[in-house]
């Protein structure tokens, strides 16, 4: 399903019903709607099922169901107790080693660092697999960048 054509459609949120546009004040721009935040997504979806269909990747991809080893280490998130705990809450989700877990997170920065008069941020936001190894779940081909948010100030 292509969710993010349907959202574009969309003249307020779906989640807090906030208009999507700034209001038009009889500008230079004729009636043409301008976001009032922007955010550039990438689907992940046929990323991640890329990693299933690869025969490079499918095998690591099952390499935190089938090499676990609890000794009381911490070697992966696999042994951690909030896998352990997501395990326990989601136990039709647990069994199955194809469930993909990802993790997300985000770093923002700031392109133009002379100009402190016109600051400017980018926020990244990055997904990684953690159904890989503990060699492989950091490196750069399986970080993959979800949404770039570009914004005059931090987003909220």
């Amino acid at each position: 399903m292509l969710y993010y054509k349907v959202d574009d459609q969309l003249t307020e949120c779906k989640f807090c019903h906030c208009s999507r546009y700034l209001p038009y004040k009889g500008g230079t721009w004729r009636h043409k709607n301008v976001l009032v935040k922007r955010m550039f997504y990438l689907p992940q979806i046929p990323r991640l099922q890329r990693l299933h269909a690869s025969m490079e990747t499918a095998k690591p991809m099952r390499w935190h169901y089938e090499n676990r080893i609890d000794d009381g280490v911490l070697r992966h998130p696999s042994d951690g107790k909030a896998w352990k705990h997501f395990d326990n809450v989601y136990p039709d989700f647990a069994p199955d080693p194809q469930h993909i877990r990802l993790s997300l997170y985000s770093d923002g920065f700031t392109p133009y660092v002379q100009s402190s008069t016109s600051p400017y941020s980018y926020w990244l936001v990055f997904v990684t697999p953690y159904n890989l190894p503990p060699d492989l779940c950091m490196t750069k081909s399986f970080l993959f960048l979800t949404c770039l948010i570009p914004s005059p100030t931090n987003p909220t």
